[in-house]
C-alpha cells in the first residue's frame, strides 16, 4: 500500500523529534543567558517570515532554524528565572513531555468510550486536587483551557441552578466580588447575561480582602429591590497582592443567603500544599465551585485550568446535550463524559502531564518549591524595607509584593511618572521582567515569584537594579544599596 506523503517513516519522526528535544533542552539549560523579556512592533513583526502559505513543502531543519533564529527571540521567556511579572508559569521539563505524549497520541478526550484511559488519569487529578483543598468525596468538574474558562464553565452552571431555564430571571441576576477580582471572573458575568451594572464591585479591606460586611449589605440591599443573587467570588490569592478573602466567614453568608460560592484560586489554591497557604486557605473547602490554574503554581506547560464543583451533577445539568450523532458514546453513571461538564467536545489529555509531572517529583518537591516561591517573596520584601528611597505598597502575600521607589519631596503624579520610567527601564535591560499595578489609585511595582528557577541572586539583583535605576533617574550616582548581599 502506498505511504501518505504526510505520513513520515519511523527513523524520519524519530530524527525530526530529538531536534525539537534538543532544542528545547537547550532553550532550558541557557535561559540565564537569555534576556527575561524581548518584543517587536508590530512592524517588525510583520517582517519576520513570509506571510503567503507556501505552495511546496521546506525541509524541517529549515523551519526549526527559522522558529529559533528568527521568531522565538522575540519573545518573554516565562521560565526564565528573572520573570517575576503577572503571574508566571514554569514549567517543568516531565509535565512538557506529558504535553507531548497527550498531543501526540491525539487522544479525544470529550468522551469516556473513546479515552478511558487518558479519562481516568484526569479523575485521578482532580482527585488528587479534591483531597489537597479538604472538599467532600464527590467534588470533582474537569481539566480547562485555563482559569478564564473554568470561572466561566461556574458561573454558567450557577446560571442554570438559579434560573433553571426561565431566560426572564437573567435580568435581575447579580453577582458580587471585591474590587480585587481577576477581569475574567467579570467578563464570565457578563458572558452569562448578567446586565453589566449588576456584577457589585465591593470594597477590600486594608489588606485588599473582601469586606463581608459589605457582601451582606450588598445581598440584603439587592433581595430588597428584588433582584437575584446569582454568586459570591472569593478570592484566594488576587493578581494585585497575593491576598486572600475570608472564605469561611463568605461561606457562612453564602449558606445563610443560599448563594453559589466560588472561589477564584487560579494560582493561589496550590499553596494548600504547603503549611502557610493551608492556613491561609481556610474555608476553601466551603466553596461551591474553585477554580485552579495547574499551569501557574503546578509547574505545568500552558493550557492547563481547572474546574471543582462540590455537586459535578450542576456541572452536568446545565451542559450535557444529547445529539443523534453522540449516541453511540453516551454512558452510564459509573463513567464520566467531560464534554457534558463543560462547554468543549473536543478536548485533549490535559491530565497527563499533570499527573506526569507530580508523580515524577511527588507532592514533597513541589510543596518545597512553592514553599521557596514564599520564601523568596518575604526576601524581596525585606529587601525593599531596608533599601534607601524605595518602600513597600502591599507586603509579601504568598508569591506576590507590591513596591515603589519613593524619594523625599516628590507629589503623587509625579511619584507615579518616575515609578513608570523605573519600570520601563527595569523591562528594557532584560535581565528582570516586572509588571505595575495600581492600588488605591497608586502606581506599584508589583512582583510575583512562583518560578522554581529564581534565586536569591534574582531577588537581590532586581532591588539593586531598581534602586541603581532610582539614583540615575535623580542624578545621583549610583551605587549598591545599603541593605545588599554579596
Amino acid at each position: 500500500m502506498a505511504r501518505s506523503p504526510l505520513d513520515l517513516d519511523h527513523d524520519t519522526m524519530r530524527r525530526l523529534g530529538y531536534l525539537v528535544a534538543d532544542t528545547v533542552a537547550d532553550h532550558l539549560s541557557t535561559l540565564r543567558d537569555q534576556p527575561a523579556y524581548a518584543t517587536l512592533d508590530t512592524a517588525a513583526a510583520e517582517r519576520l517570515v513570509d506571510r503567503r502559505a507556501p505552495t511546496h513543502g521546506t525541509d524541517f531543519e529549515t523551519l526549526l532554524a527559522t522558529l529559533r533564529d528568527r521568531v522565538f527571540p522575540h519573545a518573554a521567556r516565562e521560565p526564565h528565572p528573572g520573570f517575576i511579572a503577572y503571574v508566571p508559569s514554569c514549567p517543568t521539563y516531565p509535565a512538557i513531555l506529558g504535553d507531548w505524549l497527550a498531543t501526540g497520541f491525539n487522544f479525544f478526550a470529550g468522551v469516556w468510550p473513546v479515552a478511558a484511559g487518558p479519562n481516568e488519569i484526569e479523575l485521578v487529578v482532580l482527585d488528587w486536587f479534591r483531597q489537597w483543598l479538604g472538599m467532600p468525596d464527590g467534588t470533582s468538574g474537569l481539566l480547562t483551557s485555563g482559569g478564564s474558562g473554568a470561572n466561566l464553565t461556574a458561573m454558567i452552571a450557577a446560571r442554570h441552578r438559579v434560573t433553571a431555564g426561565d431566560a426572564s430571571l437573567i435580568a435581575r441576576l447579580t453577582v458580587y466580588a471585591s474590587d480585587q477580582v481577576h477581569s475574567s471572573v467579570t467578563r464570565a458575568a457578563w458572558l452569562a447575561g448578567v446586565p453589566r451594572d449588576q456584577v457589585r464591585s465591593l470594597p477590600t479591606d486594608d489588606d485588599y480582602r473582601l469586606r463581608v460586611d459589605a457582601l451582606r449589605e450588598s445581598l440584603a440591599r439587592d433581595r430588597a429591590s428584588g433582584f437575584r443573587p446569582l454568586m459570591v467570588v472569593a478570592n484566594a490569592g488576587t493578581t494585585n497582592t497575593g491576598s486572600v478573602d475570608p472564605m469561611f466567614e463568605i461561606g457562612a453568608v453564602c449558606e445563610r443567603e443560599d448563594v453559589w460560592m466560588h472561589v477564584d484560586a487560579a494560582y493561589g489554591g496550590f499553596s494548600v500544599l504547603t503549611d502557610v497557604g493551608r492556613r491561609a486557605l481556610s474555608g476553601i473547602e466551603r466553596a461551591d465551585s474553585v477554580t485552579l490554574d495547574p499551569h501557574k503554581w503546578l509547574f505545568i506547560p500552558f493550557e492547563c485550568g481547572c474546574l471543582l464543583a462540590r455537586d459535578p451533577g450542576r456541572l452536568k445539568a446545565a451542559f450535557q446535550i444529547l445529539p443523534e450523532y453522540l449516541a453511540d458514546v453516551q454512558t452510564g453513571h459509573a463513567a464520566v463524559n467531560f464534554a457534558d461538564y463543560g462547554e468543549q467536545l473536543t478536548r485533549y489529555a490535559r491530565a497527563i502531564k499533570v499527573w506526569m509531572s507530580v508523580s515524577y517529583f511527588g507532592t514533597d518537591a513541589i510543596r518545597d518549591a512553592i514553599e521557596r516561591g514564599m520564601m523568596l517573596a518575604r526576601r524581596l520584601e525585606a529587601r525593599v524595607a531596608e533599601t534607601p528611597g524605595l518602600e513597600i505598597v502591599s507586603p509579601a502575600r504568598l508569591g506576590v509584593v507590591c513596591f515603589r521607589a519613593r524619594p523625599r519631596d516628590v507629589d503623587a503624579a509625579a511619584l507615579d511618572a518616575l515609578n513608570e520610567r523605573l519600570l520601563a527601564r527595569i523591562v528594557a535591560d532584560g535581565r528582570y521582567f516586572i509588571s505595575s499595578t495600581r492600588l488605591r489609585g497608586a502606581l506599584a511595582l508589583r512582583a510575583c515569584i512562583l518560578g522554581f528557577r529564581t534565586a536569591e541572586e534574582d531577588i537581590d539583583g532586581l532591588v539593586d537594579a531598581v534602586a541603581d535605576a532610582a539614583s540615575r533617574d535623580a542624578g545621583v550616582t549610583p551605587s549598591r544599596s545599603a541593605g545588599a548581599r554579596t
